[in-house]
């Protein structure tokens, strides 16, 4: 019974929602809960060829379709939320959303467009931040006067803290540590923390139900905008792309009109590590993009087809942290994940036709 929490490490864009997916398919957990931000995250995992994912609603139902809560420490972009339910082909009664949630409006969403300083620094522009603001202002239109979403309000506090009382839930965070308002480097931050914390907090969790806070670190992190990337170097495009391990971004350049590539660095600076194992009291590590790192770990689903390399890079990181890495994500498909103990579930057909559906 109780709470795991799965944060991202660094900035961002480390598969917080795939490892959440399988945190509560293999915990069979009762519920998911997003606490923090609005619909500027963007959670997903590929089937084959194609990228399933979502903006609003936390990923981690998509194995096991457990319930989903959106705490008051979420903003809802209602248009978006009814998309994805509606894609997902969720009920009111799998979908419940704090009556406290801000509402992000049209108006929040052009303001961001039109913003000089969210160009700047590369923000989604996904009104989440002015949503905030006008939350903090007392100004802001609440789930609850929403008429479309009557059918979704609930005590989201009370319903987490009940089923955390009969088995295991998770908490799905946004987003970065070092994209948190409160942790990174201001301005180039997102609107809101994203620390363990402030996703429990969000949510309404007692924080004495909580088990596990996992944090996703990238092999190689990655980042989109401008900013530093901690005391290590960076590759440049031509490099990345020499390598195959070019990422592209939701963020569109508005002078090309393309995707922008994100920036990766050559390695991991283990004092800012250390800083977000500190800050989000992380007990445990998924190490994601693995195969960036080495191409021969690529979908390799067993502990023993870890390669040297990569072996070598997890007990560098557990010694210099004293966190255990106990899951690594090995590929670009949804499936290639490996446990240190090989326990995750088995993959059935009918799971498989499931996310075929959605597609």
């Amino acid at each position: 019974m109780g709470a795991n929490i799965v944060v991202g490490g660094f900035w961002g864009d480390e598969g917080k929602g795939l490892i959440s997916a399988w945190q509560t398919f293999r915990n069979h957990a009762l519920g998911v809960f997003r606490g923090c931000g609005g619909t500027n995250p963007e959670h997903g995992l590929f089937i084959e060829d194609h990228y399933i994912k979502t903006n609003q609603l936390p990923l981690g139902f998509i194995f096991e379709e457990c319930l989903i809560g959106l705490g008051p420490g979420t903003a809802v972009n209602v248009e978006k939320f009814l998309a994805e339910v509606k894609q997902f082909r969720l009920s009111p009664e799998k979908v419940r959303v704090d009556p406290k949630c801000p509402i992000i409006t049209p108006e929040n969403i052009q303001e961001e467009i039109d913003s000089s300083n969210m160009n700047a620094i590369g923000s989604t522009k996904s009104g989440t931040g002015i949503a905030m603001s006008h939350a903090a202002l007392r100004i802001a239109p609440l789930a609850q006067e929403i008429e479309s979403l009557q059918p979704y309000l609930d005590d989201v506090p009370e319903l987490a803290n009940q089923l955390a009382k009969k088995g295991t839930i998770n908490i799905e965070n946004t987003q970065g540590t070092f994209l948190s308002r409160y942790h990174g480097e201001y301005p180039n931050v997102t609107s809101v923390d994203v620390t363990a914390p402030s996703g429990i907090a969000g949510v309404g969790l007692n924080w004495r139900s909580v088990n596990d806070v996992i944090a996703c670190v990238k092999a190689l992190p990655t980042r989109e905008g401008t900013g530093p990337m901690g005391d290590v170097e960076e590759f440049t495009v031509d490099e990345m792309q020499a390598l195959g391990i070019t990422e592209y971004s939701s963020i569109i350049d508005p002078e090309t009109g393309q995707r922008q590539i994100r920036r990766k660095a050559k390695g991991i600076d283990y004092s800012l590590l250390k800083r977000i194992i500190m800050l989000n009291g992380a007990n445990k590590i998924a190490l994601t993009f693995a195969e960036h790192f080495d191409p021969d770990v690529k979908d390799a689903t067993q502990w023993s087809q870890l390669t040297s390399k990569v072996k070598k890079l997890i007990n560098e990181i557990e010694r210099l942290t004293g966190v255990e890495v106990t899951l690594v994500n090995t590929g670009k498909q949804w499936s290639s994940i490996i446990s240190k103990n090989d326990d995750l579930p088995a993959i059935n057909e009918a799971l498989v036709k499931r996310l075929k559906s959605y597609i």
